[in-house]
């Protein structure tokens, strides 16, 4: 089958779909792919509780998004589906705790309400045609069916960055040593007495367990959150972020052995049970596309502004170290960074944009630019400047 479009979209978690309707939006006729059945990628699939990188980080409680624009339309309706999710200060950042049911509601309504936008779920990019750094052509499996879709803009919202690596563009990625440890979360119920001090209680309990060579080293960096109902609770696992033969069966193995000590020395766990998991270990570092300018950490340190600045972040860089755990490093309070275009403008390849976790950033800087709000702002507008070069052969300033 042959489909012809103005920008296909790779994607659909947070920026893909902020992507695609932006583009469907500005006119474009728009498509959008994604491997699952549903939209907003780990949003949904991953059990988080926060949305984060969406305000400014300061000493005054925030009122509105720092971007504006869909970011900000998907927070009212969020808001619309759950008034009592209020924006929470957790350390030093502000977060907008959210359901992840509103946050699969709120991307299908904003899709269907597109008459340019077509979504294709159970698809996925399987070839990229690149002839002299202009992409002619994407291959998509969709339902056992090969599309051959011919395009005018190409934008990668796939987390990883594997169609632009398909499409033969350069990126960089940390040795293993240095990669982010990814993520797995897992939702109990069951819990007696939740409180804040098990927030406390069951890292340090953990931590004992590692030293006794009970438990695997990295679960002593496991965080522990309480949910919407008196006996729920959710345990952030971390784990190697190296993809690796047997990676998912481990987390789960260590998962119900983490619970299964925790049961026999906290009271509050005595009778709990695994109720939920993510849908698979969260990758927080890939493929960075190398982009016409790549983001550093003294860019977001001292609060970088640049003319094509695109999106504002005030989200610290937050690494996950294997070693070290958790490693902040803050933008001063009340100030921001901005993340230009150019990082979004894959290298060598004319109309290749990149938006999400794989944007041209360094290592340090990923830490602070892949969070959801972020990305939902740098989707909007890989989608906006992709329909603007659809229709005008370029992108806006060139």
């Amino acid at each position: 089958m042959n489909t012809v479009c103005d920008v296909l979209v790779a994607g659909a978690g947070v920026s893909g779909v902020a992507a695609a309707v932006a583009s469907a939006r500005s006119g474009a006729r728009t498509f959008l792919v994604e491997k699952e059945n549903f939209p907003g990628g780990v949003g949904y699939s991953g059990l988080l509780q926060n949305i984060c990188g969406l305000y400014l980080n300061g000493d005054e409680f925030p009122s509105e998004t720092l971007n504006g624009g869909i970011v900000r339309e998907i927070v009212s309706r969020l808001n619309h589906l759950s008034p009592e999710k209020k924006i929470t200060k957790t350390g030093q950042v502000y977060v907008l705790p959210y359901k992840r049911e509103d946050l699969q509601t709120v991307f299908t309504s904003l899709c269907n309400d597109e008459p340019d936008l077509t979504v294709l779920y159970n698809a996925s990019a399987v070839s990229v045609r690149n002839k002299n750094g202009l992409i002619t052509g994407v291959e998509v499996s969709h339902m056992g069916e090969l599309r051959n879709m011919t395009l005018g803009v190409l934008i990668d919202c796939s987390g990883s960055g594997i169609v632009s690596e398909m499409a033969g563009a350069h990126f960089e990625l940390s040795p293993p040593e240095k990669i982010q440890m990814a993520g797995f979360i897992m939702r109990l119920k069951g819990l007696k007495d939740v409180d804040e001090s098990l927030a406390i209680k069951v890292p340090y309990y953990l931590a004992e367990a590692v030293k006794r060579n009970i438990l695997p080293g990295h679960l002593k960096f496991t965080m522990f959150s309480p949910g919407d109902s008196p006996d729920e609770g959710y345990c952030k696992i971390s784990i190697n972020g190296v993809m690796e033969e047997g990676r998912e069966q481990k987390v789960r193995d260590d998962s119900t052995a983490l619970l299964r000590y925790l049961s026999g020395k906290l009271p509050a766990f005595k009778d709990s049970y695994i109720a939920g998991t993510s849908l698979r270990v969260m990758d927080r570092e890939g493929r960075r596309i190398r982009g016409e300018y790549v983001l550093t950490e003294d860019d977001i340190i001292n609060a970088g502004k640049f003319d094509d600045g695109v999106v504002k972040n005030s989200w610290p860089i937050e690494i996950w170290d294997k070693r070290k755990g958790t490693i902040y490093k803050y933008v001063r309070s009340g100030d921001y960074y901005e993340i230009p275009f150019r990082c979004l403008k894959a290298e060598g390849i004319s109309n290749l944009l990149v938006a999400g976790r794989c944007i041209s950033v360094t290592h340090e800087a990923l830490g602070s630019t892949r969070v959801m709000g972020t990305c939902i702002s740098l989707g909007e507008q890989a989608g906006t400047a992709a329909a603007f070069k659809a229709k005008n052969g370029k992108y806006p300033l060139e």
